[in-house]
């Protein structure tokens, strides 16, 4: 009974810690670091008396030390485990991807870099080790487990939103405190479908919880469209035309099949709608007559009015009333940044400030610079090139960033004020990186300085402090591991999917496409909260939760 107990205490403590690790996702690293170590040390205590029985553990007193006799049991246990583990091919094909970053020390010059991503993707050796050689957790924990999960990070979009209403930040990104806006994005996406694969699961939930999670749903999907989350929302829509897809091949009632795809394109049509009518809101104008614009400003400088390389921005024509020189002189005067030289973000600050002051209503001259208080002069300083990116930040806005990034850096010639033209950036140099280096790679340690000189090899225009890595984590693998670690990491990828896993758990396949997605943006593995998320849903629905057969017919509709 003694031994029994402790038996249960070490999985109990087992199930605690994996509650925390998926708690500390939204919120610490830290905690994450250390929930995770703490699991380590249960599961290698788990088991170790589990088999002994009072006149085992007497004999072993007669005839060898306590510590002896630990040390047998603890090699047993271990032994048990790691066959559990080596059984696993699930399990097996995740690690793989830390192994992979083993074998590319081979190539490796920079091994304290080397070192360093090694540590990070600790995860991928850690969580599928320990939960393939652990007990599964029962219908009950499982939903525990993913509504302390959901309700983690629904906490974490409240005290984002406390941020926004306070309105204490420079850059939207910044309500995000804890941890990348881009990663919370990811967790929110994969939240609100929780939510909404509960509310249709079977047998149903009463009503009032389905009036709850319906509602928790639309503040996530809300939440997304106020931190401008263009992955984010991208997810959601293109997440839930598969499902509508998948929907249809499995349905055998044409109506319903007519029904659901016209239901689909109305979706399409309407989003599509909807960035047209930003963009077209983007560039309205009113009629201008030049003859009647003041030529002079009131210190009698005269004024460019430029109608055509400026363009309009938020109805109005940004290049009217320009009195350079002066605009230059005083704004030198209130600011330690030149007016000729750059903003925080990397742009070019003249243009910064010009589409600022005419967000503002105000003229480019002596006047208007004078009408910024000292919190608008700062925030040209960090980069910010529009008031209503601070005042009305929104999905819309997001848009509007991405466009006229763009038509500035067409203009300009420069991309390195522009997040599009940035990423159009790396990944020429990605391709430069993988055409040099094929069919091996760099090595584990050496892509950042491989991006370095590919940057400087091909004269790139974008500056030094934005000069990062492929943003795409396929690619990250083809540079890093070579065409063949490329291929091995498609197929481990794709595991879940041709070997069915996806279709006996709706929660999974979405996770699983959550990622998938992603990984054509952002470099996901490459941080400890990224590859920790990646590592321990994957591990969780494949390795611990057990699907239930009332879910497991659900997630076969949808």
């Amino acid at each position: 009974m003694k031994l029994n107990g402790v038996l249960r205490n070490e999985i109990t403590a087992y199930f605690v810690l994996m509650v925390l690790i998926a708690i500390s996702l939204p919120f610490s690293k830290f905690t994450l670091t250390v929930f995770e170590m703490m699991l380590v040390f249960v599961w290698l205590i788990h088991d170790v008396s589990a088999k002994s029985n009072n006149s085992d553990w007497g004999h072993a007193i007669q005839e060898q030390s306590r510590v002896n006799h630990f040390f047998r049991r603890f090699g047993i246990s271990l032994s048990r485990k790691l066959r559990l583990f080596f059984s696993n091919k699930p399990a097996l094909m995740l690690t793989s991807l830390f192994a992979l970053h083993l074998i590319g020390l081979i190539t490796t010059t920079d091994f304290t870099y080397a070192w360093k991503d090694i540590r990070t993707k600790l995860p991928l050796l850690i969580l599928p080790l320990i939960i393939a050689s652990m007990p599964r957790f029962s219908r009950r924990q499982t939903q525990a487990l993913l509504g302390m999960f959901v309700l983690a990070v629904f906490v974490g979009t409240l005290i984002s939103i406390h941020l926004y209403l306070k309105r204490d930040f420079d850059d939207i990104r910044d309500i995000s405190p804890y941890i990348s806006s881009v990663r919370f994005a990811l967790m929110v996406v994969f939240s609100f479908f929780l939510l909404i694969l509960k509310m249709f699961s079977k047998p149903g939930i009463p009503f009032y919880l389905q009036l709850i999670f319906g509602i928790v749903a639309l503040w996530f999907v809300g939440y997304l469209i106020i931190l401008e989350s263009v992955i984010g929302i991208l997810s959601v829509f293109l997440i839930v035309l598969i499902l509508l897809l998948r929907l249809v091949f499995r349905q055998s009632s044409w109506k319903i099949k007519v029904a659901i795809l016209f239901s689909a394109m109305i979706f399409v049509v309407g989003t599509i709608g909807y960035i047209a009518g930003v963009s077209k809101k983007l560039s309205q104008h009113k009629p201008l007559d030049i003859s009647k614009l003041d030529k002079f400003s009131k210190l009698g400088n005269p004024y460019r009015h430029d109608t055509i390389h400026f363009g309009v921005e938020n109805g109005r024509y940004v290049g009217i009333y320009f009195a350079e020189g002066e605009l230059a002189e005083a704004w030198n005067q209130r600011s330690n940044y030149d007016f000729y030289g750059r903003d925080e973000a990397g742009q070019l600050i003249m243009y910064t400030i010009i589409r600022y002051l005419t967000s503002a209503d105000l003229r480019k001259d002596a006047e208007g610079v004078a009408a910024l208080s000292a919190e608008d002069i700062r925030h040209i300083e960090k980069g910010i090139a529009n008031r209503e990116y601070l005042e009305k930040p929104g999905l819309s806005n997001r848009i509007s960033k991405i466009i006229t990034g763009y038509q500035q850096s067409i203009y300009l010639n420069d991309p390195s004020g522009s997040s599009m033209m940035q990423r159009v950036e790396h990944l020429k140099a990605s391709f430069l990186l993988i055409k040099k280096h094929f069919w091996w790679g760099v090595g584990t340690g050496d892509i950042p300085e491989a991006f370095r000189q590919i940057y400087d090899e091909m004269n790139s225009r974008l500056k030094p402090e934005v000069r990062w890595r492929s943003h795409n984590q396929y690619l990250s693998f083809w540079i890093g591991f070579g065409l063949f670690g490329f291929i091995w990491f498609l197929i481990v990828l794709l595991y879940p999917f041709l070997f069915r896993l996806t279709s006996k758990d709706a929660r999974l396949f979405v996770f699983w496409l959550i990622m998938l997605l992603s990984m054509f943006s952002e470099d996901t593995l490459e941080t400890q909260t990224g590859v920790t998320l990646f590592a321990f849903f994957y591990c969780f629905f494949v390795l611990a939760a057990v699907p239930e057969p009332e879910q497991q017919r659900q997630s076969n509709d949808i």
